[in-house]
């Protein structure tokens, strides 16, 4: 397992004192508060196959690409369609800073996509909530930096599909909600803590690090049983 530490990107700092906050961390709260402060406050990051196929997943995307418009046969341009990589953008209104994958662009409408490494989950609204809400998140961002943004679109790379994700207000509202709950809890002084036998935990790149179970079971006067880190590779046995 390869542990590094993260440093805060200076994009994240503002003039102000209050920090922007990462919408891909934000997606990290949302998913696992103790998850994000591990990583956002305490700059701890530990590589598991899993992020590792994320940034090799990520790779062409994460460069910086050309805009460019579409034509047809007879290279009269027939709409504009504008596509951008990589691309860089703060909200300090709503605290937040984001480096989004595409930005597809047609009509005077600007919308995110972000690359997902999995298949798409088949769930009422189309994705897990912190994908929704990251990419939600993007869409503050873009409107405050006067766009139209209606809706964004998360690319699931390995089932080849799009899933469209509409800003409606319900959504806006939650993600406002998260972000203040995420700002809460990493002004806090203390880490939060783990989930209770969560079957996020197993395939958690951090989960040699956070340690749920052993917290839980300290926690709990061994209450509970300790569930062993499983290897990544099927040729090796568990830690204990």
């Amino acid at each position: 397992m390869v542990v590094k530490a993260l440093s805060t990107p200076s994009s994240c700092r503002p003039a102000g004192d209050e920090l922007l906050l990462p919408v891909r961390m934000l997606n990290e709260f949302t998913y696992c508060p103790r998850l994000a402060y591990l990583e956002w406050v305490q700059g701890e990051f530990a590589d598991s196959a899993d992020t590792v196929e994320g940034r090799w997943q990520h790779r062409r995307v994460d460069e910086p690409g050309t805009a460019h418009s579409s034509a047809d046969e007879t290279g009269e341009e027939k709409t504009e369609l504008i596509h951008t990589r990589s691309v860089d953008l703060a909200a300090p209104g709503e605290g937040l800073v984001a480096k989004m994958d595409l930005l597809e662009m047609e009509n005077g409408t600007i919308t995110p996509v972000d690359y997902k490494k999995g298949k798409r989950p088949h769930v009422a609204q189309g994705a897990w909530e912190p994908e929704r809400v990251q990419l939600c998140a993007q869409g503050l961002i873009l409107r405050e930096n006067g766009y139209r943004c209606t809706e964004g679109v998360l690319y699931f790379v390995k089932s080849r599909e799009r899933v469209r994700v509409p800003f409606d207000d319900e959504l806006i509202r939650r993600t406002r909600e998260l972000v203040a709950q995420m700002r809460t809890v990493m002004d806090a002084a203390g880490v939060p803590e783990p989930l209770e036998d969560s079957p996020k935990c197993p395939r958690c790149s951090l989960a040699g690090i956070c340690l749920p179970d052993e917290v839980n079971f300290l926690h709990d006067g061994g209450g509970k049983a300790v569930r062993p880190l499983a290897p990544p590779r099927d040729d090796t046995l568990p830690l204990y």
